[in-house]
């Protein structure tokens, strides 16, 4: 059902800020208003059942209605506004009733010791009062007499300090009556007004902080008559403060005798003042920002836009992406108060009216998301597939190839250039001026972030290649020792590097781990990886070369695992080698966001990987322990560059024919959804290992390019599946130990798997797998989009093969008699390895001799085995 331009309640998108609001719809805390009409009809009761024959001294009790309220909660416009709420709800009480306009303490003067003269003059100047003294001349005779009765109680409490002897007892008797005085000028008030009660709202009486207390001290001692009701707003937690300070400085004055039992006897004397001045009964709450933006009978604009709700939840998609909310994953929007929340509103107002009309016709928040991220997809569709993926789910089997036929119809085409029903100007306008509104909110540092995060991608994008210089994680979300930048310093920064320095510590210099101590971030990231150390002197590229594999696969696995090593970081000795996965993670990260040029990836594989040590903390040495060579190795790598080459413009090229497949150019991927899935992935993944004369193996290091990129692609789908696809919020969260058949793995079954096809149902086209692979790609997630990604393809190939360790100080000899779990005769011979041989299967025999090609290609010991497996095999024959 659409919004209804009868709704009862909206914000108006163009209002200038002010408290007082002339249409009703606009009064929004709705059980505020409900709660004072109780209480003003109460009151109204308690007058009428008094009558007035009764004694002032019996009739007198603590009435006053408290609103409680953080600054900018509205509580002023609950007391500007409390007529307008009252003429269209109960219009019957308003006959009896005279509302005062409300008092504010911060007009008391310094020379003005009673917060009553406030009162009084508030009272003598209000219109009604003024115009009732023209028309009712008799009563105003009494109210003037009342007046002056009370005028010269008010003068007997201002000089009894003063006087002296009988003066003294004069001045105290008339302090003793100012409360029935006070009594006498309302009710004389009151029969001039022809009401029968005044409502006397009293607005932040914490304000001025100085006379807080003392203002307290006037609702209790004078404003206990049934004739007033006091409605007395602010911050309760500041009376209590105030008072328990108040208390306490009394009763530590002349002594200091036991502070802490002082303090106890403090807190509980201001509990209980609390309680007396501000009944429990008669307290209310202002509801906080929470409440409104789930309230969908509230609306933007007149006719109505949007509902708050939904278009609360299209700014959190717009911002965060399609995130389920596990792991911290939401992206809270820092609106702290009705106050910023009608702001905010009023800065987008006119984009507001531009947003798309399936967004802004959504029934609710949820259709709102889908509408957004799943623009080609009707929204029957997704509830029905929501339905039947449900049903399927508690069936034994867990077939769900009839919810995904709901998709088998293709959706309809989104326009060219168009992300979600908005084009990129528009988006743009949108990130500008979200960037412009935040960036004076103290708690919007993370959003903030973002938004920059977002302008500097689409700077990127937008400029030539010659122009670009620089990673798509050159933004301060991707750079932690960046937060400290004069333009981030109005956020809150709640997180430090205390952990970086425990797990860095005699890793890395201490003057440079000392400097962190000073600095925080608005954000939490995982400590900088250091990696693992490989030897010096490790020619990989040789090794993978007589591996035996096909001269594609391996070119593919050189430049992998060189995307993985690092050459510039320098150890106390000479320069190292080092294991990284910064690399890896950008180029699948930088291959989404946007194009991928030749250029850009040149720039990765030259750059040190990101979120290492080594790209943080350029300049510094390593310490590796005392098993590092000190000799230097020299390495030619000429042959390894030049097939680095050849690879990257292969690279490049397959990502540019995948990212025209999936129509990535009219994908908008979220900062914020890539920084959880980075924040994942680091603490998963990154490591510290010091390997004693570093690590040689060459399967070790493929394992882990695969570890990477399946971490990643699972890390997406641990945040994007969820209600918002109909799919239940359940995901792995064991541990990814292994590359190695990924497709078995719980992180690839439940995380991705709901999203993507296995790699036999690539090529299939039953009913069943195309239209999961139809609503994978209307999901427009990268849990999708990764599953046929040309690293993943690659490694593919590469991790189907079982890559020898190179051996370490161990002969050819020791090496062979070992596989063949033998103790060698004290001469070698064909003869001798034949009769071994024959206990071991062909395939094993063969496997052998491939990998002894690779360790030893030049032994003897290679040429007899050779020798005696041909001999073996002819005579088989």
């Amino acid at each position: 059902m659409s919004i209804s331009n009868t709704t009862s309640r909206y914000i108006p998108l163009h209002a200038p800020e002010t408290a007082n609001l002339d249409d009703e719809k606009t009064l929004l805390p709705l059980a505020v208003y409900h709660k004072l009409a109780e209480f003003i009809t109460k009151a109204l009761h308690t007058v009428n059942a008094k009558g007035d024959s009764a004694k002032l001294n019996e009739i007198r009790s603590h009435n006053a209605v408290s609103i409680d309220g953080e600054r900018g909660t509205g509580k002023t416009s609950v007391l500007v506004n409390l007529r307008t709420y009252l003429k269209s709800t109960h219009g019957d009480i308003l006959k009896d009733i005279h509302i005062l306009e409300p008092v504010d303490p911060t007009l008391l003067e310094e020379n003005e010791s009673l917060f009553l003269h406030i009162i009084v003059a508030a009272v003598l100047s209000d219109e009604d009062v003024k115009n009732s003294q023209r028309t009712n001349p008799e009563s105003y005779k009494q109210l003037n007499h009342a007046l002056d009765k009370l005028a010269h109680a008010l003068e007997c409490v201002e000089v009894q300090h003063d006087e002296r002897g009988m003066d003294k007892l004069r001045a105290l008797f008339g302090n003793k009556h100012l409360a029935d005085r006070v009594q006498e000028f309302f009710k004389a008030v009151l029969q001039l007004l022809g009401k029968k009660l005044l409502v006397l709202p009293i607005d932040d009486v914490d304000t001025s902080l100085n006379r807080a207390f003392e203002n307290l001290e006037i609702v209790r001692r004078y404003l206990t008559t049934p004739y007033v009701l006091p409605i007395v707003s602010g911050d309760r937690e500041l009376y209590r403060e105030v008072t328990w300070r108040d208390f306490h400085g009394r009763l530590t004055k002349d002594s200091n005798y036991k502070p802490e039992q002082a303090y106890t006897t403090a807190v509980e004397l201001a509990n209980e003042y609390q309680r007396k001045v501000l009944p429990l009964p008669s307290r209310l709450f202002m509801p906080p920002v929470s409440e409104y933006l789930g309230d969908q009978d509230i609306t933007l604009g007149l006719p109505s836009v949007i509902s708050l709700p939904n278009f609360h939840a299209w700014l959190e998609i717009f911002l965060a992406g399609p995130v389920n909310g596990r792991e911290g994953s939401d992206l809270t929007l820092p609106i702290p108060s009705l106050r910023a929340l009608t702001q905010f509103i009023n800065s987008c107002s006119e984009l507001i009216q531009g947003l798309p009309q399936a967004v802004r016709l959504a029934e609710n928040p949820l259709q709102v998301k889908r509408a957004w991220q799943m623009p080609t997809i009707r929204l029957d569709v997704m509830n029905l597939f929501h339905a039947e993926h449900q049903r399927l789910n508690k069936e034994t089997k867990r077939e769900f190839g009839p919810a995904y036929r709901l998709f088998s119809e293709p959706p309809h085409e989104p326009l060219d250039g168009i992300f979600g029903g908005l084009d990129q100007t528009t988006i743009s306008s949108w990130e500008s001026t979200l960037s412009d509104y935040f960036q004076y909110e103290p708690k919007a540092g993370a959003v903030y972030l973002v938004l920059q995060a977002y302008k500097y991608w689409q700077h990127l994008a937008e400029i030539s290649e010659e122009e670009r210089n620089g990673s798509i994680f050159d933004t301060p979300l991707f750079q932690p020792l960046h937060h400290e930048a004069a333009g981030l310093n109005q956020f809150i920064k709640e997180n430090d590097f205390s952990e970086w320095q425990v797990h860095l510590k005699e890793k890395l210099p201490y003057g440079w781990l000392a400097r962190l101590d000073a600095q925080q971030t608005l954000l939490p990231y995982p400590v900088a990886e250091v990696g693992v150390n490989s030897a010096k002197d490790w020619k990989y590229w040789e090794v993978i070369s007589r591996s035996g594999a096909a001269e594609k696969i391996g070119d593919k696995a050189v430049f992998l695992l060189s995307l993985l090593t690092h050459h510039n970081y320098y150890t106390n000795a000479n320069r190292s080698m080092m294991l990284n996965i910064g690399r890896i993670f950008e180029l699948i990260i930088a291959s989404l966001v946007g194009p991928v040029s030749l250029q850009t990836l040149q720039g990765i594989v030259q750059d040190a990987p990101f979120h290492s040590t080594s790209a943080l903390a350029p300049t510094k040495t390593l310490n590796l322990g005392p098993d590092e060579d000190d000799e230097p190795v020299e390495i030619s790598e000429d042959d390894v560059l030049e097939r680095l080459n050849r690879q990257l413009e292969l690279l490049q090229k397959d990502i540019e024919v995948w990212r025209e497949h999936h129509k990535l150019d009219q994908v908008r991927f979220s900062p914020w959804l890539i920084y959880k899935v980075f924040n994942k992935v680091y603490s998963q993944v990154a490591e510290f290992r010091n390997v004693p004369k570093g690590m040689k193996d060459v399967g070790k290091a493929l394992d882990k390019v695969g570890m990477v990129f399946h971490a990643t692609w699972s890390a997406f789908g641990s945040f994007e599946k969820g209600r918002l696809f109909g799919l239940p919020d359940v995901v792995a969260t064991v541990n990814l130990n292994s590359s190695h058949n990924f497709e078995q793995n719980p992180h690839f079954k439940m995380n991705i798997l709901p999203f993507a096809p296995t790699t036999g149902q690539k090529g299939q086209d039953n009913p069943d797998s195309l239209s999961k692979r139809q609503f994978g790609a209307s999901t427009r997630t990268a849990s999708f989009f990764l599953a046929d990604h040309p690293i993943r393809s690659w490694l593919d190939e590469i991790l189907a093969i079982s890559w020898v360790k190179e051996a370490k100080n161990v002969s050819a000899r020791e090496w062979l008699f070992s596989k063949l779990n033998a103790t060698p005769p004290s001469r070698l011979t064909s003869k001798f390895l034949e009769i071994k041989l024959r206990k071991i299967a062909e395939v094993e025999r063969q496997r052998i001799i491939t990998e002894m090609t690779v360790l030893y290609p030049d032994s003897s010991e290679l040429k007899l085995l050779a020798d005696a497996n041909q001999t073996l095999l002819a005579s088989q024959n």
